[in-house]
C-alpha cells in the first residue's frame, strides 16, 4: 500500500499527515493575496473626484469633498496595514492546507469590498438624516468581519501547529492572540458609535489602524528553533 507524501516548505516530502495534504510552502498564497490587496487599495483612488468649476475658485468644491479624502486615507491605511500584518502572519505560517486556503480566501472576499464601503462613506458621511449613519455602520460592520477573518487566519494555524514555521513558540503565540484579535471587538463597538456620530466613528477607525501598525505578534523562538 502506497501513501501520498505531505510536503513541508521547500525541503521535500515528509511524513504523511493524517489531516490531509499540506501544500509546499505559502508562496502562491502570498502572491495571490498580494495581488488582491493591490487591486483593492488601488481602486480607492477612484472616489477622488475632480470638481468642475466654470467660475470662481476651485478651493470651495475641493474642500467640500473632505469626506472623500478622509474615507480614502482611512481605507488606504487600513488595507496597507492589513497587508503588513498578512505578511507578518505568513512569516510564521510555513505550510498551508485546504482549510487555511479557504479562510484566506474568505478574508480576501471581504477586503475587496472595502472600495465599496469607502464610496458609501465618501458619499453619505455628511448627509443629514440617517443615511450617513447607515453608511458608516456598514463600513464598521465590514471592518468587524475583516477582523474576524484575520483572527481566524491566525487562530487556525495556532490550533494546527504543523502549519507553523520551525521556531515559532506556539505557547507564546497563543498568549499573544488576544492582542492581535482585539480589533474585532473594537470594530463591533464602532458599529454602535456609527449610529451616534459617524465622523467620530471614522476617526476611531484611524486609531485602530494605528494600533495595528505596530507589531501585535510578539512570538518568540523555541529553543534551537529559527524563523527565516
Amino acid at each position: 500500500m502506497t501513501t501520498e507524501p505531505t510536503w513541508s516548505g521547500s525541503a521535500g516530502p515528509t511524513a504523511v499527515s493524517p489531516a490531509g495534504r499540506v501544500a509546499p510552502g505559502t508562496a502562491r498564497v502570498e502572491a495571490f493575496s498580494d495581488g488582491v490587496l493591490a487591486v483593492a487599495i488601488t481602486l480607492l483612488v477612484l472616489d477622488l473626484k475632480v470638481p468642475h468649476v466654470e467660475h470662481g475658485s476651485v478651493w470651495p468644491p475641493l474642500l467640500d469633498q473632505w469626506p472623500g479624502y478622509a474615507a480614502y486615507v482611512t481605507s488606504f491605511l487600513s488595507i496597507g496595514i492589513m497587508w503588513m500584518n498578512h505578511h507578518s502572519l505568513f512569516v510564521m505560517i510555513a505550510r498551508a492546507d485546504r482549510k487555511l486556503l479557504f479562510v484566506n480566501l474568505l478574508l480576501l472576499l471581504l477586503i475587496v469590498t472595502v472600495p465599496f464601503s469607502t464610496s458609501l462613506v465618501a458619499e453619505y458621511l455628511t448627509h443629514p438624516g440617517f443615511n450617513g449613519k447607515i453608511a458608516m455602520a456598514i463600513y464598521s460592520g465590514q471592518s468587524f468581519l475583516m477582523g474576524l477573518g484575520f483572527a481566524a487566519l491566525w487562530g487556525y494555524p495556532l490550533t494546527h501547529p504543523r502549519l507553523l514555521a520551525d521556531g515559532v513558540d506556539v505557547a507564546a503565540a497563543r498568549r499573544a492572540f488576544p492582542r492581535f484579535a482585539i480589533g474585532s471587538a473594537v470594530y463591533g463597538a464602532l458599529v454602535a458609535v456609527s449610529f451616534l456620530n459617524p465622523a467620530v466613528a471614522l476617526a476611531l477607525h484611524v486609531s485602530v489602524a494605528v494600533y495595528y501598525a505596530f507589531e501585535r505578534l510578539p512570538v518568540g523562538q523555541r529553543a534551537g528553533g529559527h524563523l527565516g
